[in-house]
């Protein structure tokens, strides 16, 4: 905790923070340094959701963000010292490291365009300006604000972390120099334009001159940059626009009132507002090319595709820089595994849920007081996907059918070690529907199918029953229903593994004999309960089944004990 110097500020005093800003218009609020949120959380308005203030946190520490976000907060950044995005903001309001709270503070102010900062800070920052920085710190507050001492303000009950430290809470106010800044000299920048042949953004080459992985992320933070100094630009030109078209006066159709004047934009808050919509669209622009270029998607199943997407959503909130897009990079290549693995739990989940004879049944591995859990394998002679009819007139199969076949394209493919395979469903379906419609049996790389156009089904005949016994495993393994690698296993328990698929019709014939049916059939539940967690009725019958048809022939899987849960890599 000690490593970012964490205090989290107490209630009574992250409201008095609060109430020291001047301007109530909190527009949009950045707060730095911003550990659990103890201090934004507090804001003025919270609970009338028509006044909610927005808020955006910086944290170093990655393990406070879950939290940030519960909050409704936006993380854009990780440290702020690194943060040069902050002209969209009315207001800061910071805790930050007592060692370091001159430095943060000045950082703020350099980077806030029009608006105030308040700041808690170690009172012997202010008393004791041993450094240039401090030194500034108070010339700062000399100009352009106030400061206030406190004492004991962290040893109220309230207080998650105590200290005896007396606290200094800055106010500032940075006011943009309308004249300079916004609506400027025009003869000035004519002149300066016509002399100037500099370019905007200077070092910028084209994309499809980049080599190296790198050298494409400098580029693209340069064209960043580029995108938003112009865009700034922009944004001042209008309001220098809306300024001199005001000085010029009225239209004679204004003045008798046949159509409304507009409304003057050249305001500090127009500037601030523009500044903010315009540069998070930019940002999202430049985040999502950079999601693009790594051809992640493409790689893909559609379900994990939506699982990153939901992902990049709080990704695309942090400030486009280089050392945010590597950690994003870096971030992919370490949950690489992961994704893996939910795309082929995502395949096992579409074959397994919609039709019960894919599917047959072993004794899992884990158990609890009543019952083993039951553990699903995938036939390796054949499965059945339903749902899949096409109108007569149409040439190819609905677009859901082909994004299905393209998913067990790439999970296939990736079972086999390969990137895609040379000669997949989606092609097939794509070259040889109409074909297909007369249920002839063609092949593609992993399997031989037939489709039957009348009742929309799909068969599938798999080629390499390994790749089907490796998806088994992996999922398996997964969900528990198998014990880890390396773990000692009584032979029973492969034996009836291996087994499943030959008694399998034993065991439906078993459970048979409890004359359920429809939505009380033990297969349909447990196909579609687990989810809901109503499986557990289901799993007793089965297993139940299960025992009696094992018992029958010989098979003994032993006494395993219930043990502690593993955690789960994904919600699959």
């Amino acid at each position: 905790m000690d490593e970012h110097q964490f205090y989290p500020t107490p209630e009574q005093l992250a409201r008095k923070s609060w109430a020291t800003f001047k301007n109530k218009d909190f527009s949009r609020v950045l707060e730095p340094s911003a550990g659990t949120g103890d201090l934004a959380k507090v804001r003025p308005g919270r609970y009338d959701s028509w006044r909610r203030i927005k808020i955006d946190c910086c944290e170093i520490d990655i393990s406070k963000h879950p939290n940030l976000k519960e909050e409704g907060f936006t993380i854009v950044g990780l440290d702020f010292m690194q943060f040069s995005s902050a002209a969209a903001y009315s207001h800061i309001l910071m805790n930050p490291p007592f060692a370091q709270g001159a430095r943060h503070v000045l950082k703020a102010w350099d980077i806030l365009f029009d608006g105030e900062i308040v700041a808690i800070l170690n009172a012997e920052t202010i008393r004791n300006p041993y450094s240039k920085e401090r030194q500034m710190l108070a010339r700062i507050i000399e100009q352009h604000g106030s400061v206030e001492f406190i004492k004991e303000a962290f040893m109220d009950p309230d207080t998650k972390r105590k200290t005896e430290v007396e606290i200094a809470l800055v106010h500032l106010v940075k006011e943009a120099n309308y004249g300079k800044d916004i609506v400027g000299s025009i003869m000035e920048d004519l002149k300066r334009d016509s002399m100037s042949d500099a370019k905007l953004a200077e070092g910028y080459r084209e994309m499809n001159e980049l080599v190296l992985p790198n050298s494409y992320i400098e580029n693209a933070v340069l064209t960043f940059n580029a995108a938003v100094r112009a865009m700034r630009e922009s944004v001042h030109a209008e309001a220098r626009a809306q300024h001199y078209s005001g000085l010029i006066g009225k239209s004679l159709t204004e003045m008798n009132g046949n159509i409304p004047a507009k409304e003057a934009a050249s305001t500090l808050d127009f500037v601030r507002t523009e500044l903010g919509n315009r540069y998070d669209k930019l940002k999202d622009q430049a985040w999502s090319n950079i999601l693009r270029s790594t051809q992640v998607l493409s790689k893909l199943s559609s379900a994990a595709q939506k699982r990153l997407e939901a992902e990049f959503e709080n990704i695309k909130h942090l400030e486009f820089s280089t050392g945010n897009i590597q950690g994003f990079l870096l971030g992919l290549v370490e949950s690489q595994g992961e994704i893996q693995l939910g795309m082929v739990c995502d395949v096992f989940d579409q074959i397994t849920r919609y039709y019960s004879d894919n599917t047959v049944y072993y004794r899992g591995w884990k158990s609890n007081d009543k019952h083993r859990t039951c553990g699903i394998r995938i036939k390796g002679t054949r499965f059945i996907l339903p749902g899949h009819r096409a109108d007569s007139w149409r040439n190819e199969p609905s677009w859901d059918s082909l994004q299905l076949l393209r998913d067990f394209d790439k999970v296939f493919a990736l079972l086999d070690g390969k990137q895609e395979p040379d000669f997949g469903l989606a092609r097939l379906f794509e070259t040889s529907f109409n074909m297909l419609r007369t249920s002839k049996r063609m092949s593609t790389d992993y399997f031989d199918v037939r489709y039957f156009k009348g009742m929309g089904t799909i068969h599938f005949y798999p080629r390499n029953v390994k790749l089907i016994d490796r998806l088994n495993r992996m999922v398996g393994r997964h969900r528990q229903w198998l014990p880890p690698d390396g773990e000692s296993v009584p032979e029973g328990f492969w034996l009836q593994y291996d087994q499943a698929e030959q008694l399998d019709k034993e065991v439906r014939a078993e459970v048979a004999k409890q004359h359920l049916s429809g939505w009380q059939d033990p297969f349909w539940r447990l196909s579609r309960g687990r989810a809901d967690g109503e499986s557990s009725g289901a799993e007793a019958s089965i297993d139940a089944a299960l025992a009696s048809v094992q018992d029958r022939h010989g098979i003994s899987i032993g006494v395993l004990e219930a043990k502690q849960q593993m955690p789960l890599l994904l919600a699959a």
